[in-house]
């Protein structure tokens, strides 16, 4: 089987704000958006940082309701990015580089404008058994049917049902997203054959390997079953999410993976948790799933459900080796304004950096984060009204879209955070003791360290102050711990651990070796 080294550090990339670069043979926008010739034009600058890989976010062609991931054509480049060729140069240059590509999947869902979903609308064979339909329920004075089931979609412009009426077919499609990204139907093994179709495509291009989004929604209960519901009235998504079927199918995508003599890589946005059953389900799909790694999302808004977040993800994979961290991403808001906000400073950003760097596993970093990029003020401040020709900015209406801002100064000229000096890559990459400096010493560190070694993670119970993480490494194939403290506050704190006292001073953080014992790695 196909396997990542275990200190994978990963740069993903928001093509469209990253880096515009000129030459393609592709160009209608001319700088408006970055594009593939951007991130080529990089790579030198993304080599020095020290990663092992990068991930593309989709650069396909799309249909604007969904930043990308609602996709009309999963074998072409959108004309804001360029052409196929600039993909292939994209792949040979970062090769060179000893960088891994991985380019993101979207076999959840598509758009609606795709030639599969308007085949399917028409019930045309074979593509009428494509997508996820159902004729609804009906009853007595309603004027059409209702949903199949109580299943709930992550977020819509139409309502919270993942279901939505087509009045052509006149029955029902699924859609874990927005209604206009209608779910692919995996248990179809024509649908099936024809995603595998599109991954060798991008394969035999150059691509490494794959980060497959929304991997937790694959094949949903063919019997659609209502999700149970807690004693809080939550729904506990053990019908929609995590199934079997679903794990198959990737298992699949990881054969094909593994017929390549330079195997490829899988990375699945998959592990979710609603509660005890949910986190029952996703360990045995976990087991299941032949896929390298598990792309856990970003860790949440505040630094005490960091704790949560860690200790639900080591309840499915218990020594972290087959985790993938984040602390940003083009989902979520930057981690600098999410979780510290008007108390921010690029110290208490390092930092965060730093504690995930402790974590098993393997890591993402997001665009921008090496220089700890907090939010701009107004993401929709672009330099005029050229520079968005596409209207995609004024679509924006979340504060998570902000954090796809933040790269491309030829495109996109926001309203900056007062420490502009964090925003100016030139300087930055110059100055000895910049944060884009720190963190190629971090990403070092990891690297020849041993924190991306296999190991169970403990929090201690009698730490009360939010602001501040205590936890223990236990390297257990080695016989050694790691005590780390994170004090975030601006106050300095003690933290006791069998019997001796820490003084971690305002800001900062310590790692502490404890007593060795035996058979411990050079």
């Amino acid at each position: 089987m196909s396997t990542l080294p275990s200190n994978e550090v990963i740069y993903q990339i928001y093509p469209l704000t990253f880096s515009y670069g000129e030459g393609s043979k592709i160009d209608p926008y001319k700088g408006a958006y970055g594009n593939l010739k951007g991130i080529t034009n990089q790579a030198s600058y993304v080599a020095s940082l020290g990663v092992t890989s990068i991930w593309i976010t989709p650069f396909y062609p799309w249909d604007k309701h969904g930043f990308g991931y609602d996709i009309t054509n999963y074998c072409d480049v959108s004309p804001i990015f360029g052409c196929i060729e600039d993909f292939v140069e994209l792949c040979k240059t970062y090769h060179k580089l000893g960088i891994k590509v991985i380019i993101d999947q979207v076999y959840n869902h598509c758009s609606d404008k795709h030639p599969w979903f308007e085949k399917s609308v028409k019930g045309i064979a074979p593509y009428d058994d494509f997508f996820i339909w159902h004729e609804g329920i009906t009853k007595k004075d309603t004027p059409q049917p209702l949903p199949p089931n109580n299943w709930k979609c992550l977020w819509s412009s139409d309502g919270e049902s993942a279901w939505r009426y087509h009045p052509k077919r006149k029955a029902f499609y699924m859609h874990s997203f927005n209604y206009t990204m209608p779910n692919l139907n995996l248990e179809n093994p024509l649908v099936q054959d024809e995603l595998l179709k599109v991954a060798k495509f991008w394969f035999d291009l150059g691509a490494d390997g794959f980060r497959l989004d929304a991997a937790a929604h694959y094949a949903p209960d063919s019997k659609l079953r209502n999700n149970p519901v807690d004693k809080n009235k939550k729904q506990v998504r053990i019908y929609d999410m995590n199934t079997i079927a679903g794990a198959n199918f990737i298992n699949r995508l990881q054969d094909l993976c593994d017929s390549y003599s330079k195997k490829k890589l899988l990375l699945l946005e998959y592990c979710y948790y609603t509660g005890e059953q949910s986190n029952k389900r996703a360990k045995k799909i976990f087991e299941i799933c032949r896929a390298q790694y598990f792309y856990t999302g970003s860790l949440t808004r505040t630094l005490d459900t960091f704790k949560n977040d860690i200790i639900n993800n080591f309840k499915v994979c218990p020594d972290g080796s087959k985790l993938n961290w984040a602390i940003s991403s083009h989902d979520i808001e930057r981690a600098a304004s999410r979780i510290f906000g008007k108390d921010y400073t690029a110290q208490r950003t390092l930092m965060l950096l730093s504690f995930v760097m402790t974590l098993p596993g393997s890591i993402c970093i997001f665009q921008g984060e090496e220089h700890g990029f907090p939010n701009p003020k107004d993401f929709r401040l672009c330099k005029n009204k050229q520079n968005d020709p596409l209207n995609i900015w004024g679509q924006c209406n979340a504060p998570w879209d902000a954090a796809r801002i933040g790269f491309n100064e030829t495109t996109l000229n926001m309203a900056l955070h007062p420490d502009e000096t964090l925003f100016n890559m030139y300087r930055s990459y110059l100055d000895s003791t910049s944060h884009f400096k720190m963190t190629r010493e971090l990403i070092w560190e990891r690297k020849i360290g041993v924190f991306h070694l296999p190991g169970t993670l403990s929090f201690l119970e009698d730490t009360d102050n939010e602001e501040v993480l205590a936890y223990l490494r236990d390297f257990v194939d080695y016989n050694f711990k790691i005590l780390c403290l994170y004090n975030f506050s601006n106050e300095d704190v003690t933290i006791a651990y069998n019997g001796i006292e820490y003084i971690i001073h305002a800001q900062s953080y310590k790692h502490i070796k404890l007593p060795i014992q035996t058979n411990v790695p050079e």
